[in-house]
C-alpha cells in the first residue's frame, strides 16, 4: 500500500519542463562527444528520423548542418551563433548556444515577411532621439505594437516593494488600459524573475497547443533556461488564461545587471509572429534601454555636480564656523534642499534645530531618545515610521517617513530627515490573493501548490500613515552629509586636541613665567622702597620732593600687590585641590568687616541672608567672595548711602549667591573685559584697582566646577552671580 506524501510547493521549477512549443525544434549535443544527449520528439518532421534513434549518435552523422564547434565553445553564457540554414529546400533559423557541457540547436522556420527595414529605421531614430524617458518608453510600446500587432503592448515596471506597475502602454479592439494599474509581487515570483535575466524573450503562440516533449539519453531533466522556443509553466499558460490572453511576447529589460521591468505583449487569441519580427523587438528594446540609461546618466551626472558643489560649500561652512551647533544650523536649509523631504532637525545634547515642515522639538527628542535605546548606529529610514510606532512614540502624520543617525558614540549629535504622510490611493489590477489547489503526481502523492490568482478586477487601495519612499538619491545624499559632518567632527576635534596642548604648553610657560618674576622682583623692589623711605627722612624738610618720594612708594606697592595676586593667580591655575562641604557666613561676615576698614567705607550697609552650604576649597571660596565683594563695596564708596546684599537659594544641584550693589554699575562695551587679565572699566578712574581680582574669581570658580557672571547696568549697580556646587 502506498502511502500519499501532501507536499506543498509555491511553484513548479519553470526552467525544467522538458517540452518546447511545435513551431520549433531542439536538439542537445554533448560539448567534449559531440553525441545526441537530447531531442525534442518532432524531430523526426524535420529530419526524417525518430527522436529515440538520433540518441548517442555523432551529430555530423545524422545530418550536416556545418557547425563551427570552435566558435561555440568560445561564447560567453547567454551569447549565441545565428544563421539560417537549408533543410529540405526550405529556409530555417539555426541558432547554437553553449550551456552546462551540452550545445543547444534551435531550429525555426524562417517566414518570408521581409525585414522592413525603413520602418524599424524610423522606429530607432525616434527612439534615439527621445527628449524624456516617458517618451522614450511610449515610442518603444508604439514601434513594437506597430511591428506585432499585438493588441496589448505595455511597458511593465517593477517596484521596490516587489510589486509591479504600469507604466507605458498601446491597446487595441477598444480592451481597458492598465495604465497606472498595479500587479502583486507574487504574478510574477522570484524563480521566474531570475530566468527573466537569463533568457531576455518569452513568446507563447497558443496557450492551448499541445506542446512538444524532449527525450533525453539519460531520461534526465533538461535545463532550458536560455532556450527561446522552450513552453512556459503551467502556472504561468493558466495566469495568461484567467487574464484573458491566449498569445504572449515579453521583453526583459535589465538595468545594472538587475531586472528593471518587461515589454509585455498580450493577445485574446492565438498569434505567431516570426523569428525576425521578434529579434526586431528584442533589438528596439535594446536601444530603447541604452536611451533610459544615457537619460539616468544624465540626470545622475546633473545631480551629483549640484551635490559636490553643495558638498564642498557645506564642508568649507563647517570648518569655518566655531562649533558644531552654529555650522550645521546655518547649513540646515541647504542639507534639506538636497532631498525630497519636508523637513530635517538637527539635535545637539537638548539643543534642537528645525528647517521645513517638522514635528515639535518634543517629539523630535523622544525619537532621538528611541533610537539612543535601540542602539541605531547606521542610517535608519522607513516610510512607515508612524504606521509602526505612531502609538508608542506618540508620533505625528509630519514624521510619517524618517531617514536619521546620530553622528556620534555619544549619542549627543543626531541629525533626522522627515517626510509627512500623504494619503496614497493605489489602483490594483485584481485582487493580490492565490488559490490553494492539489493534484496527484505520477507516484500518487497529493501536491498542494497555489495556482495563479483568477480575479483581474479592478480595485483601489488606500494606504494610511505612510510617507512617499525614501528614493535611493535621497539615501545617498544622507550618507554623504552625514560622512561630511562626521570627518568635520574628527577633523575639528583633532585640532581642538591640537590646539589644546599647544595651549597648555604656553600656559604652562606663562604660569612658569609669572611665578619667577613674581618672585624674582621681590628682592629689587624692597631694596628700592627702603631707599626711598632713607631719602624720604632725609628730605623731611623739603616737602615738594618728599611728596614726590611718597608717590614713587606708594607705585611700589602698587606693583608688589600686583605680583602677589599674579603670584596667587598662578597657584590657582596648578595647585591640588580637596573640595568639603563648606559653611560660608564666618568667611563672608569676616570679609565684609576687614574690607570695610580696609575701603575707609564704614557707612556701606551690608545685608546678608539666606547663606547655604556651599561644595568648595576653603581657600578659594576666600578668594572668590573677597574679590567679588571687594568690588561690590569699592565700587559703591561713592555713593550717598551705598548698600550691599547679600543672599543664596538653591537650584537643582547648586547653590547660587547673589552679591549686589547699588554702585556705578558697568557700561555694555565693557561686558567683555569683566574677567580679562588687567583689563579695566572705562568708568573706573580714579578708583583704586589693577584688573586682576575677577580673572581669580572665574578661574578659581572653575575649578571648582562652578561658574561666575554678572548682571550690570552702567549708574544703577551691580550683581555678580555665583554657582556653587551642591554636595
Amino acid at each position: 500500500m502506498n502511502s500519499k506524501i501532501i507536499q506543498k510547493c509555491e511553484e513548479e521549477k519553470i526552467q525544467f519542463l522538458n517540452e518546447i512549443q511545435p513551431f520549433g525544434y531542439l536538439i542537445g549535443v554533448d560539448s567534449i562527444t559531440y553525441e545526441v544527449n537530447f531531442v525534442s520528439e518532432n524531430i523526426n518532421n524535420l529530419l526524417n528520423l525518430s527522436a529515440s534513434l538520433l540518441l548517442g549518435k555523432h551529430i555530423d552523422d545524422v545530418f550536416d548542418f556545418k557547425i563551427n564547434y570552435e566558435d561555440i565553445l568560445k561564447l560567453d553564457k547567454g551569447d549565441f551563433i545565428r544563421n539560417v540554414i537549408v533543410i529540405n529546400s526550405e529556409k530555417y533559423h539555426f541558432k547554437n548556444y553553449l550551456y552546462k557541457n551540452n550545445i543547444y540547436i534551435e531550429i525555426e522556420h524562417h517566414f518570408d515577411d521581409k525585414f522592413d527595414s525603413i520602418n524599424y529605421y524610423n522606429f530607432s531614430e525616434k527612439i534615439l532621439h527621445t527628449k524624456t524617458i516617458e517618451e522614450n518608453w511610449k515610442n518603444l510600446v508604439d514601434a513594437i505594437s506597430f511591428i506585432t500587432s499585438y493588441e496589448r503592448v505595455m511597458i511593465y515596471k517593477f517596484l521596490e516593494d516587489g510589486s509591479g506597475i504600469v507604466i507605458e502602454e498601446n491597446v487595441k479592439n477598444g480592451l481597458e488600459s492598465y495604465i497606472g494599474l498595479r500587479f502583486p509581487e507574487f504574478d510574477i515570483p522570484s524563480q521566474a524573475r531570475e530566468l527573466y535575466l537569463k533568457k531576455k524573450s518569452r513568446i507563447v503562440e497558443n496557450i492551448e497547443a499541445i506542446n512538444i516533449p524532449i527525450i533525453s539519453k539519460e531520461n534526465n531533466q533538461i535545463d532550458l533556461s536560455y532556450t527561446s522556443i522552450r513552453t512556459l509553466s503551467p502556472i504561468h499558460l493558466e495566469y495568461l488564461k484567467n487574464a484573458g490572453a491566449y498569445a504572449s511576447f515579453s521583453i526583459s529589460i535589465v538595468v545594472n545587471n538587475k531586472l528593471w521591468g518587461l515589454v509585455a505583449c498580450q493577445n485574446s487569441t492565438a498569434k505567431s509572429i516570426s523569428y525576425n519580427i521578434r529579434m526586431q523587438c528584442e533589438l528596439l528594446t535594446r536601444l530603447s534601454r541604452i536611451s533610459y540609461i544615457n537619460f539616468k546618466s544624465n540626470e545622475r551626472i546633473k545631480f551629483q555636480n549640484n551635490f559636490n558643489e553643495t558638498a564642498i560649500k557645506l564642508k568649507e561652512n563647517l570648518l569655518v564656523e566655531e562649533s558644531l551647533r552654529s555650522s550645521i544650523t546655518k547649513n540646515l536649509k541647504e542639507i534639506l534642499l538636497l532631498t525630497k523631504a519636508e523637513g530635517i532637525a538637527f539635535v545637539n545634547d537638548d539643543y534642537c534645530s528645525l528647517e521645513g515642515e517638522t514635528p515639535g522639538i518634543e517629539e523630535v527628542l523622544r525619537i532621538k531618545e528611541w533610537a539612543k535605546k535601540q542602539g541605531i548606529d547606521k542610517l535608519f529610514y522607513s516610510n512607515s515610521f508612524y504606521k509602526d510606532y505612531g502609538k508608542e512614540l506618540n508620533l505625528s502624520p509630519l514624521a510619517a517617513g524618517v531617514m536619521f543617525r546620530f553622528l556620534d558614540q555619544t549619542y549627543n549629535n543626531f541629525m533626522i530627515w522627515f517626510k509627512k504622510e500623504e494619503n496614497l490611493k493605489l489602483k490594483w489590477a485584481g485582487q493580490p490573493h492565490k488559490i490553494e489547489k492539489e493534484k496527484i503526481d505520477e507516484n500518487g502523492n497529493k501536491i498542494i501548490y497555489y495556482s495563479p490568482r483568477t480575479s483581474f478586477k479592478y480595485w483601489e487601495e488606500e494606504v494610511l500613515q505612510k510617507s512617499f519612499m525614501w528614493q535611493k538619491n535621497e539615501i545617498y545624499v544622507a550618507k554623504e552629509v552625514l560622512k561630511i559632518i562626521i570627518d568635520t567632527i574628527n577633523t575639528q576635534s583633532f585640532k581642538i586636541h591640537n590646539l589644546y596642548e599647544q595651549l597648555k604648553e604656553i600656559n604652562e610657560e606663562l604660569d612658569a613665567f609669572s611665578y619667577t618674576v613674581s618672585h624674582d622682583l621681590r628682592t629689587p623692589l624692597t631694596v628700592m622702597k627702603l631707599n626711598c623711605q632713607l631719602l624720604q627722612k632725609r628730605l623731611i624738610e623739603d616737602k615738594s620732593s618728599s611728596s614726590q618720594i611718597k608717590n614713587i612708594i606708594g607705585e611700589i606697592d602698587k606693583i608688589v600687590e600686583m605680583m602677589e595676586e599674579i603670584l596667587v593667580l598662578s597657584k590657582t591655575k596648578k595647585s591640588d585641590i580637596q573640595l568639603e562641604e563648606i559653611d560660608p557666613e564666618f568667611i563672608i561676615e569676616k570679609i565684609v568687616k576687614e574690607l570695610k576698614i580696609y575701603y575707609h567705607t564704614p557707612n556701606t550697609s551690608v545685608d546678608v541672608e539666606n547663606i547655604h552650604e556651599i561644595f568648595g576649597e576653603k581657600t578659594m571660596v576666600y578668594e572668590v567672595f573677597l574679590n567679588t565683594i571687594g568690588n561690590a563695596i569699592k565700587y559703591s564708596s561713592l555713593e550717598t548711602a551705598p548698600k550691599i546684599i547679600i543672599n543664596s537659594y538653591i537650584e537643582k544641584n547648586n547653590v547660587i549667591y547673589h552679591v549686589t550693589d547699588n554702585g556705578i554699575g558697568i557700561k555694555k562695551e565693557d561686558y567683555s573685559k569683566m574677567f580679562k587679565l588687567f583689563n579695566r572699566m572705562s568708568n573706573t578712574d580714579g578708583i583704586k584697582g589693577n584688573g586682576i581680582g575677577l580673572t581669580i574669581a572665574q578661574t578659581m570658580m572653575k575649578r571648582m566646577g562652578g561658574d561666575i557672571c554678572f548682571e550690570s547696568e552702567e549708574g544703577n549697580g551691580t550683581t555678580f552671580i555665583l554657582k556653587f556646587r551642591k554636595k
